[in-house]
């Protein structure tokens, strides 16, 4: 190797210098980036109520069988539904009612929002299965327009818009609660929490950066570069949501910052620690620069990788719970690895040229070397230790329960829990909550055959475990209808005939009652026959007197006309004067005349009378000859009522002596409500009542029947959904050999729906699981090159993930006494499969990079150089996950400290002890399929230019090169200096402290003093001495020499190839320079620790 190629400064790499150049675009154009996405589109949270999609798995054959039914009904085509809670302090009345009839109206004719209202309290038939036993409260269930989550919170806010505006009476109060309205809730928490629990999360972040670098600044500048990256990436993830490239949900919104806020965070971390440790090494401001980019990039890449990988798994999901949260999250971590690996060197680089970044104190790895050195030493037993303290997380498990009741994670004001909390007061949980089972045929049934098997699917559910009620339209009231009961109708037919007899008996009466009325009648005939005589003479005479008023008429108006013959001319003057009116004799005359003219007038009508006066005179005796038959008539009807009511009052006696209680056993059949002789005759479907019950329970084409079933119970629980395949069942069974065999049977509802969700998250966690595992297989292969690791690095991922739920069910359930939802399981294996390789990430691929100086050695080193950073990095992960506690969603709480325990325990344990002390039990192994030697050290076994104190026991002793005629310069090694440590133990050897002050320098500014020790030896003065040109470096205090009783740190300084270098401070040393332990061309301190026996082994 020639002097000029040994003095030449490595070639940096492309990437890290076009970012190193141009830092100062890059951040203008992710500041710029920042500004468009979150000024060009809405904020995240509005664009996720514009673009959220429904939780509900629409693919599930609960949610298919609820629209089919509604389909088949004609009454709704959609699974949103909510319910409407009436509630009084005293028996509702009929002020109730006229205000559930306004609200039924107003509610009715929104048929934007409203789909269908289920109204069995305002049917009087049927409102007794939705009202309390206490008469204080009534339901009704309204099914709402809207499949997606827009849509249906847009008809659940219309509803509660209605129920709000309407006035209600005094002391009633109107809830509206249900599953939609619940969804709506939790949307709305969750958005509102998200501002909240960001804030909360970058206090206590910006509390640990301060706390981590002690620097005002740096928390200062990392807090920065968070935001940016966390502004980018909701940015990106808005406006691709905005443009319907995915969906989001609230669970997505709430995991993406978070995550992001997390994630950038430790990656900033790893950036610094790393860039520290180069500092702390002596390398200046650029080397260091380059020295992180080269540790930490790969680091953070797969990082990045492994959880947007994972994350983008659960797009395989069928649950929309998962696979909402595949693609957003999955692109925001793309955009915050991006961001780490050209924003953060970015910055790192603009804020080092201002010295803004350079580290306030050393790092102490001593305690993190002890660590290490305690693994190699004793590698079986840590294993084991750690194991242990696993297991107890793992014990836990068995005690895991989980739930599907919503209402428990959300806060108690929330307007649907304060409804629940109301129907809750009179009502059991699964009355509000019902499955809803179709039968449907290829025929009518509305016939009593059929009748008869729908009982018997009725009855067989009924009376299976765990069934509170079931209505039907056998069933409306959820019992069996009164009176329908064989032994019932068979006693019915006596007590028929006795209520017929006590009806015969009552009218016997009436006819006693009548026959007095008819002896009245018959007098009064009597009396009206001998008044028509009188009213006959009358008439006669009457008759007479108007003959001669006639003839009196007809004179006067024979008179009176030769009076007018006399008086015309003077009578024409009266009517032809236009002033007669004016003048009063003249009207008065005129008035006269008109007198005159009416004479005649009442003359003709008298002509009228006369003759009319005579036909009279003739009917009234023909008349008055009709009234003594009626009589005789009415005589022998009342005799003959006297003899049927005699006959009729025998019969009566007769029966009446052999009909006593005939409807007993039919009274003790009803009571008992026993439904085993169920029989409803063809007659009751010409009931008007019973045919409204149809209407309710039966398909309008009569082909399908619907059954409403209660629980005892909550529903949304394990047991609960236990009862889905049960009922299912019960109902096969019951049409086993009937006319129905091989109808289709539809069953929907609460428990029905997270039985679908259940066996869902079954399978979409397996294939979830099983593809972001092998994901994460690949991505550490690619990145380690070795199989066995990668597979330690999951399989200690496993482990962590399983004792870390193990203690969130310790922490939530048995401490808390809080259960698990049911969401919290598949969310955190995954999110844990995500985010829990970082970090043995991070200490295997520093292990790989330390793994010249041995094995072991470049274990203590790996962990001495990853530990403070990793730790910090994992706390300030673990924490922000758990801040997801103060969210108003315990769902996100109980998620996101699962998280974090399992981050915690993967950071102090598994990284700290077991994946360690997993990589020393196999030793070279752990690389496998590689073949993994340590380095020949620089100046062993063959030349060496080593000038220092002094020279392991391996190298060989060489001809002496007189300074400058090449890079391997070296001293002659007596065979009597071999295995020689200048140790505080040995007596031969000692250092003296000196305290040396160079001269000023060209400013005048004076040296700055440099404490160095001077090394007492019996060897030659020329082996104590550098190389011609050479002084004697400062020997930090935290580089002296320290040995146990098989341990000891031996430190040698290497003379410069030109000799021109003074390294009195590590700061100063070249840019080749590193510290632990390598051999670099050029100038600088090594410092390396070792074992004394293997050491020795040469000898």
């Amino acid at each position: 190797m020639s002097e000029p190629d040994a003095a030449a400064a490595p070639k940096r790499p492309l990437l890290p210098r076009l970012i190193h150049r141009f830092s100062v675009l890059i951040l203008l154009v992710w500041l710029g980036l920042t500004a468009i996405v979150n000024l060009a589109v809405p904020q995240l949270e509005a664009v996720g109520k514009a673009r959220s999609v429904s939780m509900s798995p629409s693919d599930a054959p609960s949610i298919e069988a609820i629209r089919h039914v509604g389909q088949v009904f004609k009454e709704f085509d959609s699974d949103n539904a909510v319910t409407i809670v009436l509630e009084s302090d005293k028996p509702l009345g009929d002020e109730a009612h006229q205000f559930y009839g306004e609200l039924m109206k107003r509610l009715s004719a929104d048929t934007r929002h409203v789909a269908h209202i289920q109204d069995f309290w305002g049917d009087p038939l049927t409102a007794g299965g939705s009202q309390s036993a206490d008469d204080k409260a009534a339901y009704v269930v309204v099914y709402l327009v809207g499949d997606n989550e827009t849509e249906a919170y847009a008809s659940v806010h219309a509803v509660r818009h209605i129920v709000d505006t309407t006035s209600p009476p005094r002391g009633v109060k109107a809830y509206v609660t249900g599953p939609s309205a619940l969804n709506a809730d939790q949307a709305e928490a969750g958005d509102k929490s998200i501002a909240k629990v960001t804030a909360i999360t970058s206090l206590v972040i910006a509390v640990m950066l301060l706390f981590i670098y002690r620097s005002v600044v740096t928390a200062f500048l990392v807090l920065i570069m968070v935001g940016i990256d966390l502004g980018a990436i909701r940015g990106t993830i808005a406006f691709l949501a905005d443009r319907n490239v995915f969906s989001l949900s609230t669970f997505a919104t709430n995991l993406l910052v978070l995550l992001a806020i997390a994630a950038t965070t430790d990656y900033a971390i790893f950036m610094l620690g790393r860039y520290h440790e180069a500092r702390n090494a002596g390398e200046d401001r650029e080397t260091a620069f380059y020295t992180m980019f080269h540790g930490t990039a790969h680091v953070i890449l797969g990082s990045g990788l492994t959880i947007a990988g994972a994350m983008y798994c659960l797009s395989f999901a069928r649950l929309p719970y998962f696979n909402t949260l595949g693609p957003p999250c999955a692109i925001g971590m793309l955009v915050a690895v991006f961001a780490a690996l050209t924003l953060g060197p970015a910055v790192l680089a603009i804020g080092s040229f201002f010295k803004l970044f350079d580290p306030k104190r050393r790092l102490n790895t001593r305690r993190w070397r002890r660590v290490g050195t305690a693994i190699v030493r004793w590698p079986g037993p840590v294993l084991a230790a750690t194991c242990v303290i696993a297991f107890i997380g793992l014990l836990a498990l068995p005690s895991y329960k989980t739930t599907y009741d919503l209402r428990k994670f959300m806060p108690a004001s929330m307007p649907s829990n304060v409804g629940d909390a109301a129907a809750g007061r009179h009502f059991s949980r699964a009355r509000l909550n019902p499955e809803v089972l179709m039968v449907e045929t290829d025929h009518d049934m509305r016939n009593p055959v059929d009748m008869l098997v729908l009982d018997k699917i009725a009855k067989n559910i009924y009376h299976s475990r765990g069934i509170e009620q079931v209505k039907s339209i056998t069933r409306p009231l959820g019992t069996t209808i009164k009176h329908t009961s064989i032994p019932f109708i068979i006693s019915m037919q006596g007590v028929s005939n006795t209520e017929n007899m006590q009806f015969m008996k009552a009218r016997m009466d009436d006819m006693l009652i009548q026959v007095k009325a008819m002896d009245v009648s018959i007098a009064t005939m009597h009396t009206m026959y001998e008044l028509m005589g009188e009213v006959i003479d009358n008439t006669v005479d009457m008759d007479h007197l108007t003959h001669d008023l006639s003839n009196i008429t007809n004179t006067l108006r024979d008179h009176i006309a030769d009076f007018e013959d006399f008086f015309r001319p003077i009578r024409s003057y009266f009517y032809w004067d236009k002033h007669c009116y004016d003048i009063p004799v003249c009207w008065s005359i005129r008035s006269i005349f008109d007198m005159i003219d009416n004479v005649d007038q009442m003359s003709e009508k008298l002509e009228y009378l006369v003759t009319d006066m005579d036909i009279l005179v003739k009917l009234l005796p023909q008349m008055r000859a009709q009234i003594p038959p009626m009589i005789n008539t009415m005589t022998i009807m009342r005799d003959m009522l006297v003899v049927w009511h005699g006959t009729l009052q025998s019969f009566y006696d007769q029966s009446d002596t052999g009909s006593k209680d005939p409807g007993a056993m039919g009274r003790v059949f009803d009571a008992a409500q026993i439904d085993d002789s169920f029989y409803l005759p063809q007659s009751a479907f010409k009931n008007p009542d019973f045919q409204r019950g149809l209407k309710m329970f039966l398909s309008p084409d009569g082909k399908a029947a619907r059954f409403i079933i209660a629980l005892e119970g909550d529903p949304a629980t394990s047991a609960g959904i236990a009862r889905v395949e049960q009922i299912k069942d019960e109902a096969r069974e019951a049409i086993k050999g009937t006319p129905l065999q091989g109808a289709a049977i539809y069953l929907g509802g609460t428990a029905a729906t997270f039985h679908d969700i259940q066996e869902a998250a079954t399978y979409d966690l397996l294939i979830a699981g099983v593809a972001a595992i092998s994901l994460i297989v690949i991505i550490m292969m690619l990145i380690t090159r070795s199989v066995v690791a990668a597979a330690v690095i999951v399989g200690t991922v496993l482990v962590s993930m399983g004792s870390s739920f193990g203690l969130s069910v310790l922490v939530w359930e048995d401490i808390l006494g809080i259960e698990l939802y049911w969401l919290v399981l598949a969310m955190s294996v995954i999110l844990l499969l995500a985010v829990g390789s970082d970090y043995n990430l991070l200490l295997i691929s520093r292990l790989k990079e330390e793994i010249g100086a041995g094995l072991n050695t470049g274990i203590i080193r790996a962990m001495a150089g990853t530990g403070g950073v990793v730790t910090a990095a994992g706390m300030v992960f673990a924490v922000t996950m758990s801040l997801f506690v103060f969210s108003d969603l315990r769902i996100i709480g109980q998620i996101g400290t699962t998280i974090g325990l399992g981050l915690l325990f993967d950071t102090l344990i598994v990284r700290s002890f077991m994946t360690p002390s997993i990589a020393a039990l196999l030793g070279r192994w752990f690389w496998w399929p590689q073949r993994v030697r340590p380095r020949r050290r620089a100046g062993c076994c063959g030349p060496t230019d080593l000038a220092g104190w002094f020279v392991p026991c391996c190298c060989r002793p060489t001809a002496h090169r007189p300074p400058g005629t090449g890079a391997m310069a070296s001293v002659p090694v007596e065979p009597h200096q071999r295995c020689r440590r200048p140790t505080r133990r040995h007596p031969g050897r000692s250092t003296t402290p000196t305290i040396r002050t160079p001269p000023a320098d060209a400013t005048g500014k004076p040296g700055t003093p440099t404490r160095t020790r001077a090394l007492t030896d019996p060897r030659p003065e020329g082996a104590l001495r550098r190389a011609s040109r050479t002084r004697r470096a400062r020997i930090p205090r935290h580089r002296e020499c320290h040995t146990g009783a098989h341990d000891a740190v031996s430190t040698a300084v290497r003379a410069p190839a030109g000799g021109a270098a003074d390294p009195r401070r590590l700061r100063d040393l070249p840019a080749g320079t590193r510290a632990a332990g390598r051999a670099v061309p050029g100038a600088g301190i090594r410092v390396g620790q070792h074992r004394r026996r293997r050491r020795c082994r040469g000898r």
